[in-house]
């Protein structure tokens, strides 16, 4: 984080990344040089770590020993980086390898059982300079190494190992590497990342964007089980379907002292104003879609996007302050809470419900931070589309206007019009409609406005719910019982010989009204075909004598939809 900080300050936030990935790069290839130098591999990065695997087989020396070569062989190429310090821990043991995730989108690879464990919790144990060794790699170096000093967590015991003279057995990965092809490769990369590869685009530049990091610890996996791969595979699946419904994408999974979490990231590879809430709502459908125990925390914030490691190695990552501090919100959230920053809450704070939590003291700041629990999803009452408030009048549109004049004027008539606004972001749409509802209005309309999100293609109806539910005059925080009578009256009124369909109304108005006898037996089809006839026959009832206007804002509207 301070060589970030100060290269941005020296050459600005683009030739500050630059420059970030051109020394970084320097670095992860000396290290990774020394891990593959005696026959090791990176597993996977998480931040400015790496964790490695060194194979119990072939070679005159141990996996131990080979280790330990390398981890002093780091600290020595450390030494030319003046700005930078490592500490190395190595543990030895059986460890469970999985391979988990949706080939279409990305496989993972991940270390799970007990030697991972004791390996992250002598990392929090060493300190700049040192390598660290749990007594399974002591026992099995025997009078090999010198132990300095021993650190102890529990009844965990690691040795700070002393002087150590490397050995090269000549086990190291070769010099060349023959690329696999990308029939093989293109499932361990992101899908986005690879296209842009195998497409002749290159690859993402490296340069801070604003992103929202989702970190989730999950529990409730026993990683010695016969059945743990199956259930972590499963998990990981629904994180990256979960996910990559609203363009998120899963960055990495950690498997270590303080639980299993994952990182998702919104932003990296596909940015959207409203990332924020993408990142919300990806949270809320995965605390519903699991039985494991989850912890979250959400933050936004400037982040180096980007790829990053050595010649060799390297993948695909956004890394900055706010992802740290998301995975602070993480291990700070009780069971199934999610935790939100400040700057989440305030893009957010109109679409969930939230509870105020302690203020999370952070170092380096004078002032704790604001937290913010999300209790669920705002219900808001939809509404009939009112006159808006502009100052002053609208300049321009000319002929646009009087399109719509005539447009208005023929279905005044009886003679229904479909209009459709085009264009940019920026350009005047959201005015010209404004100027449409107030015409609308003097001339006698009643209007009625949905709206749909780029995420929600998916979801039925969903432009046409805020619709319907200002229709009905749905009110969400009135009790089933009542909304029903309501609804009933309203069918009444309108369309009286439709009202054994009112159940299929739950679609359009998110209620439960319960199926009845003519209901609960309809085909798909049947139960489209009565649902459109009931809300056919209550628009024209609703409209003799009075003219509608529906404002749909969407880029376009779906044919196949009531009109």
């Amino acid at each position: 984080t301070a060589l970030t900080e100060s290269l941005q300050k020296e050459h600005g936030a683009r030739r500050g990344s630059e420059e970030l990935s051109r020394q970084l790069k320097v670095v992860y290839s000396a290290l990774i040089a020394e891990i593959e130098k005696f026959g090791g591999s990176v597993i996977s990065f998480a931040g400015d770590s790496m964790l490695c695997w060194f194979d119990s087989g072939g070679g005159s020396q141990g996996s131990g020993t080979r280790a330990v070569s390398a981890a002093f062989g780091m600290q020595s190429a450390i030494q030319e980086f003046q700005a930078l310090a490592l500490k190395a821990a190595i543990a030895s043991g059986d460890a469970r390898r999985f391979a988990v995730g949706d080939p279409e989108i990305m496989k993972l690879d991940a270390l799970a059982g007990n030697t991972v464990t004791r390996i992250a919790t002598a990392e929090h144990l060493a300190e700049a300079g040192d390598v660290l060794l749990d007594e399974a790699t002591v026992n099995t170096l025997g009078d090999a190494i010198k132990v300095k000093e021993w650190r102890v967590d529990g009844d965990e015991k690691f040795a700070v190992v002393g002087d150590w003279e490397s050995v090269d057995d000549g086990q190291g990965l070769p010099s060349i590497l023959r690329m696999p092809p990308s029939t093989k490769l293109m499932s361990w990369v992101h899908y986005a990342v690879f296209e842009r590869k195998q497409y002749g685009q290159g690859g993402f530049f490296t340069e801070f964007r604003p992103c929202v990091a989702l970190f989730v610890r999950f529990t409730g996996i026993d990683y010695d089980s016969d059945s743990a791969e199956s259930e972590l595979d499963t998990f990981i699946r629904t994180v990256q379907t979960t996910a990559s419904r609203y363009e998120g994408t899963l960055m990495d999974i950690t498997i270590g002292d303080k639980g299993s979490y994952v990182y998702v990231n919104f932003g990296a590879l596909s940015a959207h104003e409203d990332d924020s809430r993408r990142a919300v709502k990806t949270a809320l459908e995965l605390r519903n879609k699991t039985e494991l125990q989850l912890q979250m925390g959400i933050t936004q914030g400037l982040m180096r996007v980007g790829a990053y490691g050595g010649e060799t190695r390297k993948v695909f990552g956004a890394l900055g302050d706010d992802v740290n501090l998301a995975a602070r919100l993480m291990t700070t959230a009780k069971e199934n809470e999610i935790l939100l920053s400040s700057h989440v809450y305030e893009a957010v704070h109109d679409d969930f419900t939230f509870e105020p939590r302690s203020p999370l003291p952070m170092k380096g700041k004078a002032e704790p931070l604001p937290v913010f629990a999300v209790t669920g999803e705002s219900q808001k009452r939809a509404v009939r589309l009112q006159e808006p408030n502009y100052s002053l009048p609208m300049v321009g549109r000319v002929e646009e206007l009087r399109l719509i004049e005539e447009k208005l004027e023929l279905a005044k008539a009886g003679k229904s019009q479909v209009i459709g606004i085009l264009a940019e972001a920026g350009l005047g749409k959201s005015r010209l409609v404004a100027e449409v509802i107030r015409n609308a209005r003097r001339k006698g309309f009643v209007g009625f406005g949905g709206a749909c999100q780029s995420d929600g293609i998916h979801t039925p109806y969903l432009a046409w719910k805020g619709i319907w539910q200002a229709f009905f005059d749905v009110d969400p925080d009135m009790p089933l019982r009542k909304q029903i009578r309501n609804i009933e009256g309203e069918i009444e009124d309108h369309a009286p010989s439709r009202m054994d369909a009112m159940p299929l109304l739950n679609v359009v108005l998110d209620l439960n009204i319960p199926e009845n006898d003519f209901t609960q037996n309809l085909e798909p089809k049947m139960r489209q075909s009565a649902l459109h006839a009931l809300l056919e026959d209550c628009l024209k009832s609703a409209g003799k004598g009075r003219a509608h206007t529906d404002r749909d804002r969407r880029p376009a509207l779906d044919r196949r939809a009531l009109t």
